[in-house]
């Protein structure tokens, strides 16, 4: 299913409607509708709204800020510029989020740190480490409001919506498409798996429940932060997830992050 340039009142709205013409139950519909998380498309085609996200360049570090080790600088979120009445976390309302994230060539083992510089402006660009290599070429996203629904990311894959499919395809042909390479909330991709949730076959591998009650945990507790679903370097998908409390307390050294590497 595509996603859709609409805000997520919007979408409520007109999917009550439809589903109200159709007799669907109104307590599945409200269970449906409870689940949806809004979420904002970021979009290389330009509009009012100016960049919220420059990915690639150099990163604005105060002196006092390390380079986080190896890590490669993925981009910048002008804090300013999300539109932070669409989403569920409290973005600050200026400063820049400095986004790293080190990969290695098979699925899973990979990391990321998000780094917050209130007065970017004060700051100075920071050359990389020579182990970190090439620096990407710098490219600005747009934002744009989204829906994009569970079942379609495989997070709520254990959730049935029955008969609520052709009320949303009804809704999705009402509004434009949003082709997004990254994203500020919604759900992670769950094909790329959290790393932390990963069971191996090594003996000190963690049991199937653990692993279930850590993935409940990121499920209720975490929002995303900032996602792409193929990052442009080297196709890989990517998550940042933060608690909505550690976000507001501006503890972004909590933010978790996750991904699927160079598919």
């Amino acid at each position: 299913m595509s996603d859709m340039g609409i805000d997520l009142t919007t979408y409520k709205e007109r999917f009550r409607q439809v589903a109200s013409e159709r007799q669907a139950s109104a307590a599945e519909v409200e269970r449906f509708l409870a689940v949806l998380r809004p979420r904002v498309a970021l979009h290389e085609e330009a509009n009012d709204g100016g960049v919220v996200f420059r990915y690639g360049g150099l990163p604005r570090l105060p002196e006092d800020v390390e380079w986080p080790g190896g890590a490669s600088f993925l981009g910048a979120l002008d804090c300013a510029a999300v539109p932070r009445g669409e989403l569920d976390l409290p973005y600050p309302e200026s400063g820049q989020l400095m986004v790293f994230w080190g990969g290695e060539a098979h699925w899973g083992d990979c990391w990321g740190e998000v780094i917050y510089v209130a007065d970017p402006t004060t700051a100075t660009l920071r050359q990389p480490p020579s182990q970190v290599g090439d620096v990407f070429a710098p490219v600005d996203y747009f934002a744009t409001p989204q829906v994009r629904l569970p079942y379609d990311s495989g997070w709520y894959d254990d959730v049935a919506f029955d008969g609520l499919e052709g009320i949303a395809d009804a809704v999705e042909k009402t509004f434009s498409e949003v082709f997004d390479q990254f994203a500020l909330g919604g759900f992670p991709n769950t094909e790329a798996g959290p790393e932390w949730d990963k069971i191996n076959e090594t003996p000190d591998a963690i049991s199937v429940q653990e692993a279930q009650q850590r993935f409940a945990l990121l499920r209720s507790q975490y929002r995303v932060l900032l996602l792409s679903d193929w990052e442009p370097r080297d196709q890989s998908r990517i998550n940042y997830v933060i608690r909505t409390q550690d976000m507001a307390a501006g503890r972004f050294d909590t933010v978790e992050m996750f991904a699927e590497v160079g598919h």
